[in-house]
């Protein structure tokens, strides 16, 4: 009898001829499974050798370890509230220690060994948070921060209360934790660091004694802080560190300034200039250092700043230099647009958060600085009437975009409008030089304007409808100041209700033609409240003529605006 290892081969042999004539692919063997079972060698009859076992497959690897679940956002905020509970209550602790324990004579330590205490306790936080920082940095962070706000108050209390480091060894110990604490935050990547350094070297001046008195040594005092955060804010890439300091920096200086009675202005106009030039030349740092522009929203941040720096610096002006006023406000414009223009060109793109930041400002000291200040009242209608104009040649030959020059358009607008109302009203200074023809001027202005918006888009349609509307009141009111008779104002606003139908017929204008309503309820309300009560009877008669004829005429061509196809949006 063969053996069982022939009749195996043979086997073997057959099946691999019959794969060779399928074209099959032999199945690699499923490789064994591992069990915790354990089965026994069996012995094999004697002169019997055991069946071979098939081939050696490579060991399996291990099954890869479960995961820890990731923390539920509940979870992480309670534990953040946890530690900064523990955080506070440690910064109460020094606290007490410091000044509360002695009051009360619970504790008998004398000053000295209490701002000692407090300042060890302060280091081992920090020590404490910096071992525990590679196991969980972000909640580890909050040691290191009650550490810096117990080394705070350790050096004013040491100040303030106990008199036992002069002004002089405060202000340096305060330097000292300002920049400790902005390595920290470099180290921990919090922002909550910055805000103590930051907060700490700006209300230094305001609580060390015998700082506020010297206006100069203060003022390069608050400068070199300005550089430093600027700096820092280069190197982390965050713009709130800068903008921090930039409110603190103008509003601090200027308490103190005016603490002092205001003397000398020369210094504050002087720090008011730098300061500008030091938080605008970082700005754009930033943004061609991080190839990262301002967007709208972080540009809303920076306009209030603008604003607080625009009040104090004309006011100071105003005060010492009223005649240069006005062009130093026109001329720090030009410090705001370069700020812009550079690291635009530099990108070579749009840049719509500094774009917005400078229509806002430029529009502010256009129309105070410029329009208020140093333009002669005579001279005030005609550049409101000249400046719609000028704006629609800037909108045609520009790349608007209303997120961005809402500003300019506004200050235009409310300048424009103003001037509008008082001509049309009659409101106008007597010695304005073409005071009668302003309000036809302003109604030929508002129909070319018109004129060239009915074929645009929707929007510029709806504007051009209000345009109509408005220079039909400014034709009214032309009217009304040059022809100085009753009869005649009347005969002239019935002209041009007709005019107005008279042409939206061949030019199928459904606007122009409504808007000879407005013109014909004039009409009628003129003569029922005016020609009717105090009139003459000649004059009586003819208005009433007059009205009736337009009116009736009127309505005959109307029938046809009715029938006109509205335009396509």
């Amino acid at each position: 009898m063969e053996s069982l290892d022939q009749r195996l081969a043979r086997l073997e042999a057959r099946l691999e001829k019959l794969e060779q004539h399928l074209n099959l692919k032999p199945t690699p063997p499923e490789p064994p499974q591992e069990t915790f079972s354990f089965h026994p060698p069996t012995s094999g009859k004697a002169g019997q050798s055991a069946p071979p076992s098939g081939p050696a497959t490579p060991p399996t690897a291990p099954p890869a370890p479960a995961q820890k679940p990731a923390p539920s956002p509940q979870s992480g905020i309670i534990t953040r509230l946890l530690g900064l509970g523990g955080s506070l209550a440690l910064v109460l602790a020094a606290a007490y220690l410091i000044k509360l324990a002695y009051d009360s004579g619970w504790l008998s330590l004398s000053p000295q060994m209490r701002i000692g205490l407090a300042m060890l306790g302060g280091l081992a936080l920090i020590t404490t948070g910096l071992y525990l920082r590679k196991k969980d940095r972000s909640y580890a962070s909050l040691l290191p921060a009650a550490g810096i706000v117990i080394l705070f108050l350790a050096i004013y209390a040491a100040h303030l209360y106990y008199d036992l480091i002069g002004s002089g060894v405060a202000g340096l110990g305060v330097v000292l934790t300002c920049l400790f604490s902005l390595w920290l935050c470099h180290l921990f990547d919090s922002n909550l660091y910055a805000l103590f350094a930051i907060g700490g070297s700006y209300a230094a001046p305001f609580l060390i004694r015998n700082t506020t008195h010297q206006i100069w040594p203060l003022m390069l005092y608050f400068s070199a802080w300005s550089v430093v955060f600027c700096i820092f804010s280069l190197f982390t890439g965050r713009r709130r560190h800068y903008l921090l300091a930039l409110y603190l920096a103008i509003a601090g200086f200027d308490i103190i300034w005016r603490r002092t009675a205001g003397d000398p202005w020369q210094a504050a106009l002087f720090y008011q200039t730098a300061q500008l030039a030091i938080f605008g030349i970082c700005a754009a740092l930033f943004t061609l250092r991080h190839k990262r522009p301002l967007t709208r929203r972080s540009a809303a941040l920076h306009l209030p700043a603008l604003l607080i720096f625009y009040i104090l610096q004309y006011t100071l002006l105003h005060r010492h230099l009223p005649q240069l006023a006005p062009w130093i406000a026109l001329a720090s414009v030009i410090v705001v647009g370069i700020c812009y223009l550079v690291p635009r060109l530099l990108l070579k793109r749009e840049l719509p958060g500094g774009r917005l930041i400078l229509f806002c400002y430029g529009s502010l000291a256009l129309v105070h600085a410029g329009y208020l200040e140093l333009m002669p009242q005579n001279w005030r209608p005609w550049l409101a009437l000249l400046a719609l104009p000028a704006l629609a040649v800037w909108f045609v030959t520009s790349k608007r975009n209303l997120f961005t020059d809402w500003a300019l358009l506004a200050a235009i607008g409310l300048m424009w409008l103003v001037n509008f109302s008082r001509t049309i009203g009659n409101d106008l200074p007597a010695h304005v030089s073409g005071l009668q023809i302003l309000p036809l001027l302003h109604a030929a202005e508002l129909y070319a304007g018109y004129a060239l918006l009915r074929k645009q888009h929707r929007m510029e349609r709806v504007l051009g409808g209000v345009l109509v509307y408005l220079g039909h009141f400014a034709a009214m009111a032309a009217a009304w100041q040059i022809l100085q008779s009753s009869l005649g104002v009347s005969l002239a606003w019935g002209l041009l209700a007709l005019v107005c139908l008279g042409l939206a017929l061949p030019l199928r204008d459904r606007i122009l033609g409504h808007s000879s309503l407005l013109l014909f309820a004039f009409s009628a309300l003129k003569v029922l409240f005016n020609d009717l009560a105090g009139a003459a009877p000649p004059v009586r008669i003819g208005c009433l003529l007059v009205v009736g004829v337009t009116l009736y005429a009127g309505g005959w061509l109307y029938r046809y605006i009715e029938q006109l196809s509205p335009p396509k949006t």
